[in-house]
């Protein structure tokens, strides 16, 4: 044999096992990367679909102690009743009337404000106008303090008439008074 021929041979086969390990190189690793990449991905996938069936699974337990909740806050003493907003207001507003009434006031004029969301509950707050006699204004706050449902003082004014001094000074003035007044009602909602 020729030793040239065994040296072109040898050199085909190195040259051979060069474009082999190439071509593993080139297209084998980077299809083994991709189905790897496939795997993980896969993997994740199933990982993140056990979660949401566990979610799905633990929902019905989680909707009846939300309703155990909602019926516990709304049964807590001290908060205004209504299923909705405006019949909360409606509450708070005849509420309102009784007091000013009850401690010889008038109502000028009341109007119900946008109610707001404080947490799971939403703050109802009525603006008032009203006239009461000097003497009755501690029984009128008195009564709003001991109000239930319960009852809170946002902003008050309170201006006198000017003083007349024809007029006997144990007269019992008129006084006109300005505030807001809100209470609390359970909507279960954040």
């Amino acid at each position: 044999m020729n030793p040239a021929f065994l040296t072109g041979k040898t050199a085909a086969h190195g040259a051979l096992a060069i474009l082999a390990v190439v071509a593993v190189l080139g297209i084998g690793v980077p299809i083994w990367s991709a189905f790897q990449a496939q795997r993980e991905d896969i993997d994740g996938d199933l990982q993140q679909l056990g979660e949401i069936q566990a979610q799905i699974a633990a929902r019905p337990q989680l909707e009846t102690e939300l309703a155990a909740i909602n019926r516990r806050g709304a049964s807590v003493p001290g908060i205004v009743e209504g299923d909705s907003t405006a019949l909360a207001q409606a509450k708070l507003q005849s509420d309102l009337k009784g007091i000013i009434e009850g401690a010889k006031g008038q109502v000028r004029s009341m109007e119900a404000l946008p109610g707001e969301q404080k947490g799971a509950f939403e703050m109802i707050a009525i603006e008032c106008d009203l006239a009461i006699p000097q003497g009755r204004l501690k029984d009128l706050a008195y009564a709003v303090a001991s109000h239930a449902p319960y009852l809170f003082v946002d902003q008050a004014s309170i201006s006198a008439p000017p003083s007349n001094p024809d007029e006997p000074q144990n007269r019992d003035i008129l006084l006109d008074v300005r505030w807001t007044v809100h209470g609390y009602r359970w909507t279960g909602r954040r």
